[in-house]
Parts: structure tokens; sequence; C-alpha cells
């Protein structure tokens, strides 16, 4: 009796191994979402990482698969995490470049792993991931160009209209909102300067202020116009100005952002400023969430276009109030 008794113990434990192998090797085979974002160096960078994390969780816990998600600050240190989480053997990869150019050979380890690819927001020249997403850069920089022609309708027809630019930073994106924006302004708009900002709103601030500081009182009063890449941008251009008390008059009556954020929003209502008009382009955080959702279609086996863009919207003191009240202008302040 004592020996059955130990044959079936043995047997028991046996088939108990075999069965904690299968599981384990079941759990090997769960489906991994890698996600590599920038840190976050700046508002717009912040919100979205919180979208992109809550969506990746939210979409794992109903569907039963794992995410490993990473920022960096650097392209190095995104680099390493792109290889860090490839070792993994992920299903995915979603890819928010901090700089395009210098993730290329990452991203090629990813495409050449077999792994499907979607790129974020600021592309890899001269490669093909499996999709890219962003906003509509393009079309912000189009719009913007319309617009200001609109604005400055009758000083266009008499002359040339004196203008500033604030970009964001060296990657696609403010490339495509200016080569938009050059494609649709006027002839006759004439750019005294440009800043690359690092979509810092400190530096846009000190940037302004050095002009003010150091700019002739015709050069100052000559400038009708600000086009700018982001919102923080120019709450930076905006505490400049009110704080400059120079001789030189402000003759600046249009300044453009690109969010459409809370902030934003508050300019329309008291600006601090007299005489300047606000225009802006919504570019949500939130539409981050669409990046991850195609990650988790590409998991499925579902075959994506090449590219999406997220359309966009002006917003201006006719229809702010409108658009606070709007579904994109929820969802983006729901965390």
């Amino acid at each position: 009796m004592k020996k059955m008794l130990t044959v079936l113990a043995i047997l028991l434990v046996a088939t108990s191994v075999v069965f904690a192998a299968g599981a384990s090797e079941s759990a090997a085979k769960k489906q991994l979402m890698g996600v590599v974002t920038p840190s976050a160096d700046h508002g717009f960078t912040a919100e979205s990482i919180r979208h992109c994390e809550a969506q990746v969780k939210a979409l794992a816990a109903k569907n039963g698969f794992d995410y490993r998600f990473m920022t960096a600050a650097e392209s190095g240190e995104q680099s390493n995490a792109v290889e860090t989480i490839l070792g993994m053997k992920p299903s995915v990869m979603v890819l928010w470049p901090v700089t395009g150019d210098e993730l290329r050979s990452a991203a090629q380890s990813v495409m050449e792993a077999g792994v499907p690819l979607i790129v974020y927001d600021r592309f890899i020249e001269g490669l093909t991931p499996t999709a890219e997403i962003s906003g509509d850069n393009v079309a912000i920089g189009v719009g913007a160009g319309k617009y200001f022609n609109e604005y400055f309708k009758a000083d266009l027809a008499k002359g040339s209209v004196n203008y500033l630019e604030f970009k964001g930073d060296s990657s696609t994106v403010p490339m495509e909102r200016t080569n938009g924006f050059l494609s649709t302004a006027s002839k006759n708009f004439n750019l005294v300067q440009s800043f690359v900002t690092n979509w810092s709103q400190q530096t846009a601030m000190e940037q302004m202020e050095n002009f003010l500081n150091t700019k002739s009182k015709a050069e100052i009063e000559s400038i009708q116009a600000i086009w700018t890449h982001d919102d923080e941008i120019v709450f930076g251009i905006v505490e400049a100005l009110k704080n400059y008390h120079g001789s030189a008059k402000i003759n600046i009556r249009l300044i453009n952002g690109v969010s459409a954020g809370e902030g934003f929003m508050k300019l329309f209502e008291n600006s601090g400023l007299t005489g300047v008009d606000f225009m802006t382009y919504t570019f949500s955080p939130s539409m981050v969430r669409d990046a991850v959702d195609l990650g988790w279609k590409a998991m499925q086996g579902e075959k994506l276009e090449k590219s999406y863009k997220v359309p966009t919207e002006m917003i201006d003191k006719t229809n702010y109030k409108a658009y606070m009240q709007g579904d994109l202008y929820k969802t983006r302040y729901s965390l």
C-alpha cells in the first residue's frame, strides 16, 4: 500500500511539473507591446505620456497582453530602450522618437527582427515602418498661412508685413509646419528673424526679450505678426511682451500657437496684452492613444495603412468656447 501511495505521489509531482512547465511556456508566449517615448521635457510631452501609458494599460488589461513602457530624454537612451525591449521579443513596437534620424538604426533593428513598428509624431527619414501616425503638421502650416493672409489682407495689399518665427526644434514636425505655412502665406510676408526654442516656454521668453532689448526701435515697431509652432512658445512670448518697458511701441497684432490647450484658451479671455489677437490649431496630447491603438491592431495581424494623419481644427476667439465643450477637449483633460 505504501509503495502504491509513493508511486502515486511521484506521478502527481511529475504531472504538476508538466503542467507548470506548460503554464510557463504559455506565459512566455503572451504577447508583448513595447512603447518608447521621449521624457516629459515640456507640458505637451508630459500630457502625451500620461495619455499613452493610460491607453496601453487599458488595452493590456482588457485584452490580456503584456507591455513594457519606457521613456528617455536623449536619442541614445531611446536607442538603448528600443534594444532592451527588442530583446524581450515584443509582438509590436510603438516608437515616438526624440529625433527621427538618430533613431534610424534602432528602428531598423526592429524592422529586421520582423516586429511591426508604429512610429508616432516625429518621423524617421529614409525608413518605412509598418505605419506612421501624427497630427497633420502640413495642414496646420497651410491653414495658418491662409489665416494670416486673411487677417492681414488690407496690409498685404499695400506692401509687406514683417513677422517673427519661433520654431520647435530641428525634427520633421517644425519642417512640415514651416513648409506648409510658406506654401500658402503671401509672398508679402517678410521674415525678420527665426528662432529655435526646443519647445521651451522659458527659451522663447528669453529669445523674445533679447529681440526687444537689442533691436532698434524701428525694427521692433515693424513686427506685426508672430508665427510659432506651439502654445507653450506663445506663453513665453506673451510674458516677454508684458514685461517690456522700452521706448518702442508694440505693433504686434496676431500671434498663433499649436495645441489648443487650456492655457491658450485663457489668452482669449485675458492675455494682459492690448490689441493682440490669438489663434491656435488643435494638436491634442491624447492623439497618441491612436498610435497605441494601431499597435494593438498590428498585434492582432490587422493590415495597416502606411500613413495616418489626425485632423486638426483652427481655434480663435470666434469658436473657442464651443471647442471647449467638445469631445476632443474633454478627452484631453479626462486624466
